[in-house]
């Protein structure tokens, strides 16, 4: 399992020239092999595409799957500070029973346990 670098395409704090080059390359040498599996991973705070601080419109945007992602999504809540594996996954079940919007995105594409099963499927 690896964990990539954001894209970087203006250099800064004295980057070579050609980061996104360097970056890019990287990424697509991991990536192109037919067995990879990759994971986009999104903030659920932030909006795909106009990085609203808001979870409005997640419910379209994880059903509809207008860009096309493959094997789609599986939303997830990440374990924070000291919580233990129970306690996050607890926090998680009641975020998506509980929460007005998130409440209503389909059981099957919520959760760590989901997100499991789909790679071990995979």
């Amino acid at each position: 399992m690896m964990d990539f670098l954001g894209i970087t395409r203006v250099p800064v704090h004295g980057q070579p020239d050609n980061i996104y080059d360097q970056i890019k390359d990287i990424i697509m040498e991991y990536i192109t092999p037919e067995e990879s599996i990759i994971l986009n991973v999104l903030s659920a705070t932030v909006d795909f595409t106009t990085s609203d601080r808001s979870p409005e419109g997640l419910l379209e945007k994880v059903t509809t799957d207008d860009v096309n992602i493959g094997l789609g999504y599986v939303c997830v809540r990440n374990q924070i500070s000291n919580e233990s594996y129970e306690e996050s996954r607890n926090e998680e079940h009641n975020l998506f029973e509980s929460h007005s919007l998130l409440s209503k995105i389909d059981k099957s594409i919520v959760g760590i346990l989901v997100l499991a099963h789909k790679l071990v499927h995979v």
